[in-house]
């Protein structure tokens, strides 16, 4: 059984192993996403503190998480998004490669929707790693569309945008 639910400060942990099994698996195909700099403990920490991680369960085991609030970076400042209003932002969305290609991923973005649409947001944004084609390509499956590209330390990242469709419209 899967289920989602908040990440509780003693998971940090667990919340770190996967991080780090993840960045291993991508630095493995070649995708140098993040690293020991980010996300780092205190990150991971902070958003468990701050109540905006997530986690999703099989049987009761953790096998991903995702942060979400509505935390612009500067670097969002510069970019032409295509819908106004009140952004729910996704951040550090990992599943464990050991349960990677099982609809975790857009389980967690779904989540993502609703809430959105409960807490009554217009829109969602993140950022994705341009050299990330797996993640690039999920998202674009789900409806998000690109509104530009901001510059980080590890390089160019798309930006990602998506309305939020209000119950009994289309």
């Amino acid at each position: 059984m899967t289920s989602i639910r908040p990440a509780r400060i003693d998971e940090l942990d667990r919340l770190l192993d996967i991080i780090r099994a993840a960045t291993r698996h991508m630095e493995s195909q070649g995708i140098h996403q993040w690293d020991d700099i980010y996300p780092d403990r205190a990150t991971l920490q902070k958003d468990v503190e701050k109540q905006h991680m997530q986690v999703i369960e099989i049987d009761g085991h953790i096998a991903g998480m995702v942060s979400i609030n509505d935390e612009q970076v500067p670097e969002y400042q510069d970019v032409q998004w295509h819908y106004p209003g009140r952004a729910l932002v996704v951040h550090r969305l990992t599943i464990e490669p050991s349960h990677q290609r099982r609809g975790l991923a857009a389980c967690l973005m779904e989540f993502v929707e609703r809430t959105a649409e409960n807490q009554g947001y217009d829109t969602i944004r993140f950022d994705a790693f341009t050299e990330n084609p797996v993640a690039t390509a999920l998202y674009e499956h789900l409806g998000y569309e690109k509104a530009g590209t901001v510059l980080f330390r590890k390089g160019l990242f798309f930006c990602f945008e998506k309305p939020v469709r209000r119950r009994g419209k289309k």
